[in-house]
């Protein structure tokens, strides 16, 4: 072993507290970075997962009337595996302790079976019985911060019109993940 070798090994074993200190720091920084990496793949394989599971829409497109025979056409267009029409209505709910109407969207379900499209996640309850117009199924996180449950009933306004329902179950849905309105904030 050379003079210089031999020198090296005796400064690194002084300097041994900060060389482990040096390690660790590395050590924990790249563990940092190996969990970062696995729980980011692991979240976007959730995700592809539940939107595939429950049937997420690639494209939506809003109208005000279309035809049947549309819905037809769309799925003749190569490349198009699904479509699902439904109504998607405006509406306000009537919630206590709240001075103005609550906003919110009906939307529509099949008259029989599952949609082909968006599929809820059913949290608690059942899902909407066919032929009956008196039910609903709300969602999670507004079921959660008004504390309703399944037998609840909920007042809204549909149309100009009041109408009773009953909440038969709440579910998650792929396409309201995000349920809160966009409102402008200022800073002054």
């Amino acid at each position: 072993m050379r003079a210089l070798d031999r020198k090296m090994w005796r400064d690194l074993w002084q300097l041994r507290g900060q060389a482990i200190a040096i390690i660790l720091v590395i050590a924990s920084g790249v563990a940092t970075f190996v969990m970062f990496v696995t729980t980011n793949e692991s979240l976007q394989l959730t995700r592809a997962s539940y939107y595939r599971d429950y049937r997420f829409a690639d494209v939506f497109v809003t109208m005000k009337r279309a035809p049947e025979q549309l819905r037809v056409r769309l799925a003749a267009i190569p490349g198009v595996d699904r479509v699902d029409t439904r109504v998607v209505v405006p509406v306000n709910v009537d919630l206590a302790g709240f001075p103005e109407p609550v906003s919110g969207l009906i939307t529509s379900v099949p008259d029989s079976g599952e949609p082909l499209l968006n599929k809820l996640f059913m949290m608690e309850g059942r899902n909407v019985e066919e032929g009956r117009d008196d039910e609903v199924v709300v969602s999670e996180a507004f079921a959660k911060a008004h504390g309703f449950h399944p037998g609840d009933r909920l007042e809204v306004i549909i149309k100009g019109r009041r109408k009773a329902l009953t909440i038969v179950g709440t579910a998650a849905s792929p396409e309201y993940i995000h349920q809160l309105r966009r409102v402008a904030c200022f800073r002054l």
